[in-house]
């Protein structure tokens, strides 16, 4: 009989050889230890599959995922970061944020962003955001920057910006938050006549305004000497603000419409 023990082999652990199924004298590379051995196939989708194996494998597991994102960049740090994420009790989660992947094609340095968010500094944080993206499309040295400058935002810079605001105010903000939002009240995307991003809600004739008015969106942005993270709708941060932006409670709809958020 053998013993449920998280360390012997299972279905999808390593093959000395290679061979799946193992040869009848083969031996099976079954732990982390088989884990780390995936971890050098060539295939990402086996790579990715070895990191959701990790969890099976209790504490161990999650320090081994721990060491990944510590050490490691790119799509397998972001797996690993979720993966943790997502197993975490809420006191590990917060220790955990302080590691979120800060990734950027820009080169932009997100460390600053993720510290007024760590503290709470919800309306330094979105100005920050505002500088951060302007900086990220290339206009850090105008005083502000066209919404079609939004197009040259990356996904990498996207989504991270948007992770750290999610993540971080455990989903009462973010891109992805405003998006939501707007789809479940039945808010339809298109493009303008001059091919601008936008949406509606009943019909064509609802203006922007009185969708983010009739969600509370536009009294928390523009009454920010009453703020607060308690009483603040869902979705009403962050606003694209930064140096001098023109219209910046609307500039964040080119993001919300990208299908890569």
């Amino acid at each position: 009989m053998i013993l449920d023990n998280p360390n012997q082999p299972r279905e999808n652990d390593a093959v000395l050889g290679g061979q799946s199924p193992p040869p009848v004298d083969g031996l099976v590379l079954g732990g982390i230890e088989g884990i780390k051995r995936r971890l050098d196939s060539n295939s990402q989708e086996t790579r990715i599959a070895a990191l959701s194996d990790a969890l099976k494998y209790g504490k161990e597991g999650q320090e081994f995922l721990n060491q990944i994102v510590l050490t490691e960049t790119g799509v397998l740090q972001s797996v690993a970061y979720d993966l943790l994420f997502q197993s975490f009790t809420q006191n590990e989660k917060q220790n955990l944020l302080q590691h979120i992947p800060l990734k950027s094609e820009a080169g932009i340095d997100y460390r600053r962003l993720r510290h007024l968010l760590v503290s709470g500094e919800w309306l330094q944080a979105n100005l920050e955001t505002g500088e951060k993206i302007q900086e990220a499309v290339g206009k850090k040295s105008q005083s502000y920057f066209h919404i079609l400058d939004l197009h040259n935002l990356s996904q990498t810079d996207l989504r991270t910006i948007d992770q750290l605001w999610v993540k971080f105010s455990n989903n009462h903000f973010g891109f992805s938050v405003q998006k939501r939002i707007l789809l479940e009240e039945g808010c339809k995307f298109y493009r303008d006549r001059d091919k601008l991003p936008c949406f509606y809600k009943h019909n064509s004739s609802d203006s922007v305004f009185n969708i983010y008015k009739e969600l509370g969106w536009l009294s928390s942005a523009f009454e920010t000497s009453r703020f607060n993270f308690k009483t603040a709708p869902i979705g009403s941060l962050p606003w694209i603000t930064g140096k001098e932006i023109r219209g910046g409670w609307y500039y964040q709809i080119p993001l919300i419409y990208r299908s890569d958020l």
